[in-house]
């Protein structure tokens, strides 16, 4: 079979799901699919490096049967990233990308989006059926090319704003999505934050929110191929107090997602735990499906044996084994706790890297309403 009718193939009845899965995941507001694992970068920094190969992707019929269980268990949040997401389906000139978004659409989710690093063609943004997604956020590094460049390759700052700007033009849901690295956790020659000039250059863009993830040591596998990219708690601590300031004064015309993930003690822990122990493990209210065929929720294991579930074209399957993520360490679902699958350094206690306090997000603000959690 060839040509369109290939990809246009209903989607099946809903997978074979373990009941050990259902139950779990009777909360689940967000999936996250790591749709291909081929990039066209090799950046210094990605979490997902040794994972990155050519042809090794979730099969679209195999995509659309999992996103409609998902979607009938109570997901109504879909990201649709990579390795590079637009790189699923290219040789056939992104048909099954333009699909997914489409059909995840048609089956009634309400929030599509996808993280993208915006090397490609400024065609595909004019796409109706990539219209459809509810936001895109590009990866980009650094507010100038001699700061993004050196961890995502030469000439990449140029093509991603390129199409950040074209998304702009067209009326898309842009964001931008920044790692806080070493080429630009410090100051410039005028005393400025690296990050304060990012945040400024990304609002001049027109973008719509600008979303931070800092680059740790964790004491998990990914620290052996992040190179020399990470920052400390303690140069970060003195950054998040800045920028955070500003954010609270108004400086910044757009919304600014910062985490606060290593800079607690274990005494400003105890003052308000159900707020500072937030671990989507815990709610079960997200999962990362891999084109290997694992089914995880914390992003901190990718990389590693472990998972909650594996999947098929035929079903999802609750993982038995030792390598099930919730044996792991002292994990305990009973109560809330700092972060267990990363270590404790300089002092601090560690939260988790998607905790950032007054973020304007969906799921954090609408569905968990976790903000209503915090002391004031």
């Amino acid at each position: 079979m060839s040509g369109r009718q290939e990809f246009e193939s209903p989607v099946k009845q809903p997978f074979l799901v373990d009941p050990k899965f259902r139950k779990y995941f009777q909360n689940i507001h967000q999936a996250f699919f790591y749709i291909t694992d081929d990039c066209n970068l090799r950046c210094e920094q990605c979490l997902y490096k040794p994972l990155l190969k050519k042809d090794s992707e979730i099969e679209l019929e195999t995509a659309l049967t999992l996103a409609k269980t998902l979607k009938d268990m109570g997901a109504f949040k879909l990201t649709i990233m990579g390795g590079e997401p637009t790189r699923y389906g290219y040789k056939e000139g992104n048909r099954p990308l333009l699909i997914l978004i489409r059909k995840a659409k048609e089956m009634g989710y309400e929030y599509v989006r996808i993280d993208t690093n915006g090397q490609f063609s400024p065609t595909l943004l004019e796409q109706e059926d990539f219209k459809k997604l509810d936001e895109i956020s590009f990866s980009l590094d650094g507010h100038i090319p001699e700061i993004n460049d050196p961890l995502r390759g030469k000439g990449s700052f140029n093509r991603c704003v390129s199409s950040i700007k074209k998304a702009v033009s067209l009326g898309c849901n842009t964001h931008i999505t920044c790692c806080i690295h070493r080429g630009n956790i410090g100051k410039d020659e005028n005393g400025n934050y690296l990050i304060d000039s990012m945040i400024r250059f990304a609002s001049s863009l027109g973008i719509k929110k600008i979303n931070f993830h800092g680059i740790f040591r964790h004491g998990v596998a990914r620290d052996n191929w992040i190179g020399e990219t990470y920052v400390s708690p303690e140069e970060y601590a003195e950054l998040f107090e800045a920028i955070t300031q500003n954010v609270e004064s108004g400086q910044y015309n757009v919304p600014v997602r910062i985490p606060q993930e290593r800079l607690l003690t274990q005494e400003e822990f105890d003052e308000n735990p159900d707020y500072y122990g937030y671990c989507p493990v815990k709610l079960g209210e997200r999962v990362l499906v891999h084109p290997n065929g694992q089914i995880r929720v914390c992003s901190l294991l990718i990389g590693t044996p472990y998972s909650i579930a594996k999947f098929d074209d035929k079903g999802i399957y609750w993982e038995e084994s030792e390598n099930n993520e919730l044996t792991q360490g002292n994990f305990d679902l009973t109560r809330s706790t700092p972060c267990t699958n990363q270590k404790l350094e300089g002092g601090f206690v560690p939260v988790c890297v998607s905790f950032k306090p007054g973020q304007q997000e969906v799921v954090w603000q609408e569905r968990l309403k976790w903000e209503n959690k915090r002391k004031i």
